[in-house]
């Protein structure tokens, strides 16, 4: 058991010794380079008496492998040129000059220089290699906290809210509370219901994110699906009155209703957060080269150009969206309507506003008898 606990520790050791040089600078590097290349000199010239100058050539090579796991490929390069001009230049005979005769020397010199360079090129290799799994690695740690993080507050918010909602609803349905304490119990239910949406759009993101979306597909009348979720959400959109064009002879579409009413609702809530009161929401519906489209729009400020694909993007924020949110609503709209091998865009109407269509599959028609059709 100790000799597969050695390799691990030395494998360790060694990636770590391949991340040291993010803490150099690149002069530093360079620098490092020059010091070595002036120590192992000077401990050449107490060498020589004994070791030789072509062994000499051996400690320089050595001292810039070792170099090389410290460095980047240029200082890797700065100290090869350097030991070898000084050992051609201050051990090899003649001494300082710069001439190697021998064709012996010159296959050293040669061959120092190859195995430097190759040395230097495997260490950069290995290096980023390195990094990459690092930053892979990070990067799925992260990911993996994230989604723990979102279920578990969503878990531990349901039950407190769920409390809240039902204590509201109670007190509401008593004859004997006041004008302004009637509207404080309102205002807590509405807030509730706030709540109670964020958690929901919480664990969707959560689901998305360990990719645990599975639709349960079903025949869907879509005008049906968005006059029941235009009902839900009435509380939340008193301010805003919808406009609903959606013909009633729309084919049936195979989709989940949960996730699609989920997406639209998102839709229709983002246009109301973002819009002025009392501007308009507009639901259409049509049927287009295979697809059933439905968009939700409003006449709001619209969306910044370059942020069209940004907006779908898990917390994203524009820079002027007011207050409240947490930016998770587009990005579950795309999640739930791509895991039904549908699509959703983003835009803004010539008049003014931003629109949403979502695309879902129309192609295939249901087997119904032809009156029923």
């Amino acid at each position: 058991m100790t000799a597969p606990s050695s390799g691990v520790a030395v494998s360790g050791t060694f990636s770590k010794t391949l991340a040291a040089p993010k803490g150099l600078s690149s002069w530093q590097q360079y620098a490092l380079a020059l010091v070595v290349f002036v120590a192992v000199s000077l401990l050449n010239f107490w060498l020589q008496k004994w070791i030789g100058y072509q062994a000499i050539a051996l400690v320089y090579l050595l001292s810039v492998v070792l170099l090389a796991l410290f460095i980047n490929r240029g200082a890797t390069l700065l100290g090869t040129v350097l030991t070898a001009a000084g050992w051609n230049y201050i051990f090899a005979p003649p001494p300082f000059a710069f001439n190697v005769s021998d064709t012996y020397d010159n296959m050293m010199l040669l061959t120092y220089f190859v195995v430097t360079l190759t040395v230097g090129q495997l260490t950069t290799r290995l290096r980023a290699q390195r990094e990459a799994e690092l930053k892979s690695k990070l990067l799925a740690e992260s990911e993996r906290l994230g989604r723990t993080l979102l279920r578990s507050v969503s878990h531990e918010l349901r039950t407190p809210i769920a409390a809240i909602a039902s204590a509201a609803h109670s007190l509401h349905s008593r004859k004997a509370l006041s004008n302004d304490e009637q509207s404080l119990v309102e205002e807590i239910e509405s807030a509730s219901t706030r709540l109670t949406h964020v958690v929901q759009n919480l664990l969707s993101a959560a689901r998305i994110q360990s990719q645990q979306v599975h639709p349960k597909l079903d025949w869907c009348d879509i005008a049906d699906l968005i006059q029941a979720t235009v009902y839900d959400l009435r509380g939340q959109l008193l301010d805003h009155p919808i406009e609903t064009r959606v013909p009633a002879d729309l084919p049936l579409v195979m989709a989940d209703p949960v996730l699609t009413a989920q997406a639209f609702a998102n839709l229709i809530v983002n246009a109301a957060t973002h819009t002025p009161p009392g501007t308009p929401i507009q639901i259409t519906g049509r049927f287009e080269a295979g697809f059933l489209a439905i968009s939700v729009a409003d006449s709001g400020p619209g969306l910044p150009p370059d942020q069209l694909e940004q907006v779908f993007e898990p917390f994203h924020r524009g820079d002027k969206t007011k207050t409240g949110g947490v930016g998770l609503g587009l990005a579950i709209v795309k999640g739930f309507i791509e895991a039904q091998n549908g699509f959703v865009k983003a835009g803004n109407r010539s008049e003014g506003g931003a629109e949403f269509t979502i695309h879902l599959n129309a192609s295939q028609r249901p087997d119904l008898p032809e009156e029923i059709l």
